[in-house]
Formats: C-alpha cells, sequence, structure tokens
C-alpha cells in the first residue's frame, strides 16, 4: 500500500510587515488553484507555506470545489484546519519547481 499524498502550496507571500492570522493564510492557500480534482481529493493534508517555505497553516483535506462559475478548471481545496500542527513555524524542504503546487509523501523538516 502506498502512502498518502500531501500537497504543499507555496503562496508567494511573506509575514514580513503585515502579518496574517492562520486563517488568511490557510484562506489564501487553499483557493483556487489548477490542479487535478482527483489528485487533491485522494490527498491527506494541505500545507500552506510562504516564499521562505516556512509552514504557515495545515489542515485535512475533506473535499474539493470546481470552479463552475468561471469554467477555470481550478479547484478549492476544502478543509478542516489544524491550528495546533507541531509544524505550523517550520521550514520544511519543498522541490525547486516554479509550480506552486507540488504533491509529496513525507514532510521533511529542514530549520525550526
Amino acid at each position: 500500500m502506498s502512502k498518502k499524498e500531501h500537497i504543499v502550496i507555496r503562496v508567494n507571500a511573506t509575514d514580513f510587515g503585515i502579518p496574517m492570522s492562520f486563517d488568511q493564510w490557510l484562506n489564501r492557500g487553499r483557493r483556487w488553484w489548477k490542479t487535478r480534482a482527483d489528485r487533491a481529493l485522494n490527498a491527506d493534508r494541505l500545507f500552506v507555506i510562504d516564499a521562505t517555505n516556512r509552514v504557515r497553516a495545515v489542515g485535512l483535506v475533506d473535499g474539493v470545489l470546481k470552479d463552475r462559475e468561471d469554467g477555470s478548471d481550478r479547484v478549492s481545496i476544502e478543509v478542516t484546519s489544524e491550528e495546533d500542527s507541531e509544524l505550523i513555524g517550520k521550514i520544511i524542504r519543498r522541490n525547486d519547481s516554479r509550480n506552486p503546487i507540488s504533491y509529496v509523501t513525507t514532510i521533511e523538516v529542514v530549520d525550526q
């Protein structure tokens, strides 16, 4: 049996200057992305990271919504938030792709 994938979404922002709350980070990370709905639906968790790869929000994936209104083939990832995740604030390893969405089977912490 294969491990469940996690979705790691990199939001091109930081907390420098204007701090954002957990909910603001989570909302930025879960809405409208160009990805396969079935792959997102089968993922276990959503990790929202900032431009420095620091985990800003975590949620359990509950489902996806399609953008029917605009027909953009984008999805919103519906989650149950995990504000108490031990990974909040940690820097994790992410691939070098410029795509903001990546799928991983393990989360590797590289710095506190």
